[in-house]
């Protein structure tokens, strides 16, 4: 008796008959490098990408707020030099107007024997002496003098001077005086604005 062969069995796919295998899935072959592969993320690249994101804008967000302080400052200390500067320039100008401001006040601008010099900061007077022609009058030293607050220990102290002491020189606020006396030639000196 022969055997009559039996009819071969096809291996049977795990996949129901109507699904086609996963290497026939839309014409892409898995096997071929072109495939798409998609890889699940790690769960640590988000919390690190926002770390990074984080940190990045509060470098830049820190840069931004000092170099507006550091503006801020900078225009502060500018405008307070601007600020003493103009006060002392304002203060420098009245100190140099006392001389200009006394002359003015005694009533001997342009007169005989009293001449300002160096901008208002000096003022020469030339008092008239036994042999002069021409000097200030004694009542118009007197009354610079007064409008200057010349203290008493000074003008005592121009009394007192004799042709033998030679110049003498005293400082009252920002004021120095240097002076000498001859009956001859009068009381002559030259009062100066001190700067500071």
């Amino acid at each position: 008796m022969s055997e009559t062969p039996s009819p071969r069995s096809e291996p049977q796919s795990a996949l129901p008959a109507e699904q086609p295998p996963v290497d026939q899935v839309s014409g892409v072959d898995s096997a071929s490098p072109d495939a798409p592969r998609h890889r699940a993320r790690p769960a640590w690249l988000l919390p690190f990408a926002t770390g990074v994101v984080g940190f990045v804008l509060g470098v830049a967000g820190t840069a931004v707020v000092t170099a507006q302080r550091d503006a801020a400052s900078a225009r502060a200390v500018a405008a307070a030099s601007a600020s003493a500067a103009s006060a002392s320039a304002s203060e420098a100008s009245t100190q140099a107007a006392v001389l200009t401001d006394a002359v003015r006040t005694c009533g001997l601008t342009g007169s005989t024997g009293i001449e300002l010099g160096d901008g208002g900061a000096s003022l020469t007077f030339d008092m008239k002496g036994k042999d002069d022609l021409s000097g200030a009058h004694v009542e118009s030293i007197n009354c610079l003098f007064g409008k200057l607050d010349m203290p008493s220990a000074v003008s005592s102290h121009m009394n007192q001077t004799t042709s033998m002491d030679g110049r003498q020189t005293e400082s009252w606020g920002n004021l120095t005086i240097s002076w000498s006396y001859h009956p001859d030639r009068g009381l002559d000196g030259v009062l100066t604005i001190a700067e500071k």
